[in-house]
């Protein structure tokens, strides 16, 4: 086990590439399957609502933002840190979606079209930030750097909507939105297992961990539209 670095990243080769980190092209194709199937289940729940169609489209987005990043891990011999772009500005974006479901039944009305705008906004200024940290930013040196953007957007999003929003409506609407703030709390040791880099196993490391985790706040996310399909038209 290492705790503070990273172990070196593990080569391997797939049709002719050289290729790294096997372990998270692994995870994040499996965050995309998982998260397909899902959006596949909402969408059979046949709720043509603005809440479901946000929902359906973060899993699709958050899908493929995971793929993108486990390619731009495996391909970074190739593509370098420019790889990873795509995965950060998708992840800004799929934020975005679940801010505008949450949103989308807030009980007030001239309200809940205020907020939205104000998610909205939000995503342009972090979208815009970004950009500006990639331009003006040396991230070859510690390409983590770049994630901070994203992750403070999670941050600031995700615990006003499943933190404070999911608790609220818990109480108005249906009480299994209470599984959307759980979500939230297992979000928590994502932070922390990055932060403090603790990696168990070369195929194990940090990413891997926070891939377990991601997993089960998806299924918490399905648990609860699920489970409030009857109550939210």
């Amino acid at each position: 086990m290492l705790i503070g670095k990273d172990f070196d990243k593990v080569e391997f080769q797939l049709f002719g590439f050289d290729l790294v980190e096997p372990n998270a092209l692994f995870g994040d194709t499996i965050i995309l399957l998982v998260s397909l199937f899902i959006a596949f289940k909402i969408k059979q729940f046949n709720k043509k609502t603005p809440f479901y169609n946000y929902w359906i489209a973060f899993f699709v987005v958050f899908g493929f933002g995971f793929f993108m990043g486990g390619l731009g891990h495996s391909f970074f011999n190739y593509w370098g840190v420019p790889g990873k772009y795509a995965s950060w500005y998708i992840g800004i974006i799929a934020v975005t979606m679940i801010e505008l479901a949450m949103l989308s039944i807030y009980p007030n009305e001239k309200q809940r079209t205020i907020l939205s705008k104000i998610a909205i906004i939000k995503a342009f200024v972090f979208l815009l930030i970004q950009t500006y940290v990639l331009v003006n930013v040396d991230l070859s040196i510690d390409p983590q750097k770049g994630l901070l953007v994203p992750t403070l957007s999670s941050v600031i999003g995700l615990g006003i909507v499943l933190g404070f929003l999911s608790y609220r409506y818990q109480k108005i609407y249906n009480p299994s939105f209470r599984y959307l703030w759980i979500s939230a709390l297992v979000l928590i040791p994502t932070a922390l297992v990055q932060a403090l880099k603790i990696n168990i196993l070369p195929l194990f490391d940090r990413n891997d961990i926070s891939h377990i985790l991601l997993i089960t706040t998806l299924i918490l996310y399905y648990i609860a539209l699920k489970k409030v399909k009857t109550t939210i038209a």
